[in-house]
């Protein structure tokens, strides 16, 4: 059966093309079709939603998920950089202005250190990382604006670094009116001066810092006064640009969605077993950790996955018999992509999830060959495995102690 879109060969009966995902027969109105753009109403004709608009929802959801990973790293190495009810809005901010993750943990790493060198620079034996200009004004934490949150400053130094400049040459120009100078933080901030009934709990978050809407506004009159481009955004040319489509698939090692979540979650069980097998009563529970692993940030973070939905899925993946890991692995998909799209209808997911089993198979084949250890994945094993944080985790996976304690 051949795709009429871009021509690939299918198999007698599918329903969907394995090389672009689209319906290779015509489909039924449903309202969360998400193949199906609705024109007009039942009558009326409609059409397939374009690969391309596909491709960038793709990589959209692949952009979010490198961020997401980040900000649960540094929640899981005990790193508190934003408060965990605002995360998905500085995502959405971080990506809308192509913020570089790199200079980002760059910089990052250089407020974390307070403006202490780390043990590298003594030795010199490895190159430092690249950081921004304005970062170096805010590395000691006297220097940092009170209620700033730690991530702005990571991502938009040069932002706070113009905001000083302002009250500099405003307290200087009014006779150092301070007073004065608190209603022009008021605009720059974005707050509403005339609402009696605003209080503090509005406009800070739990944490004590400003909420990303107000940090939002800062940055959007930055923008529009200076005309600049933000010091922290990607290069374009770069070609490390993680916002450019193709780019990102070959950066992520990917074909899509699919087989990332896929690589991902088998490089998880490759470590687990290399290193912790003897640690796991069997293979369920080894399973069901990688899935864990992979879905961190909807389990520690967003709590919109418990654990024992992992651990089922798991059972019913090994109890199928063999192919147990992709079994799990196409279970999984089907979990995580509805969370991420939940307009969509649940048949529609596992239709799409499981015509990809063939690109699956061969991500897990191909990561098989190649894995080899990687810095981060074995890092964030070895902290799930050993941190007393993790311990009722791994006492509900039945994952023995390495210690006598924890």
């Amino acid at each position: 059966m051949k795709c009429p879109q871009c021509d690939f060969e299918n198999e007698e009966g599918s329903k969907f093309c394995k090389n672009c995902n689209v319906p290779l027969s015509k489909q039924d109105y449903s309202e969360d079709n998400p193949y199906i753009k609705k024109k007009g109403n039942e009558e009326q004709p409609f059409e397939l939603i374009s690969n391309e608009e596909e491709k960038e929802e793709t990589k959209i959801n692949m952009i979010k998920k490198i961020w997401k990973d980040l900000f649960h790293s540094s929640e899981a190495e005990g790193l508190s950089i934003a408060s965990k009810e605002d995360i998905e809005e500085i995502i959405d901010m971080l990506i809308a202005d192509k913020i570089d993750p790199q200079i980002f943990i760059s910089n990052l790493e250089a407020l974390l250190r307070g403006g202490m060198p780390s043990f590298n620079d003594f030795l010199g034996t490895e190159e430092k990382p690249k950081t921004s200009k304005s970062i170096s004004s805010f590395t000691f934490v006297v220097n940092r604006p009170m209620g700033t949150p730690l991530w702005f400053l990571a991502g938009y130094p040069d932002v706070m670094n113009w905001f000083n400049d302002q009250e500099e040459k405003h307290i200087k120009s009014h006779n150092r009116d301070y007073d004065d100078w608190e209603t022009e933080i008021a605009k720059l901030w974005g707050l509403d001066t005339e609402d009696k009934n605003i209080n503090e709990n509005q406009i800070m978050n739990s944490d004590g810092k400003l909420h990303p809407k107000y940090c939002n506004n800062l940055k959007k009159h930055y923008k529009e006064t200076t005309k600049k481009k933000l010091e922290v955004s990607v290069d374009e040319n770069s070609d490390n640009n993680i916002y450019l489509g193709a780019e990102l698939l070959n950066m992520m090692g990917a074909e899509s969605n699919f087989t990332l979540i896929a690589e991902n979650t088998t490089k998880y069980y490759l470590e687990l077993t290399k290193n912790y097998k003897n640690r796991f009563n069997n293979e369920v529970f080894l399973l069901a950790t990688a899935g864990i692993l992979d879905a961190q940030f909807y389990i520690f973070m967003d709590k919109t996955i418990n654990p024992a939905e992992i651990i089922d899925i798991a059972k019913k993946a090994v109890s199928s018999g063999k192919d147990a890991l992709i079994n799990f692995i196409i279970k999984l998909e089907i979990k995580l992509f509805k969370i991420d799209s939940p307009a969509m209808d649940i048949s529609a997911i596992e239709n799409v999830c499981i015509e990809q089993k063939v690109a699956i198979l061969k991500t897990i084949q191909k990561t098989k060959e190649k894995y080899n250890s990687e810095p981060r994945v074995a890092s964030e094993v070895e902290v799930f495995m050993n941190s007393i944080k993790f311990k009722p985790y791994r006492k509900m996976l039945g994952i023995k102690n390495k210690f006598l304690f924890f």
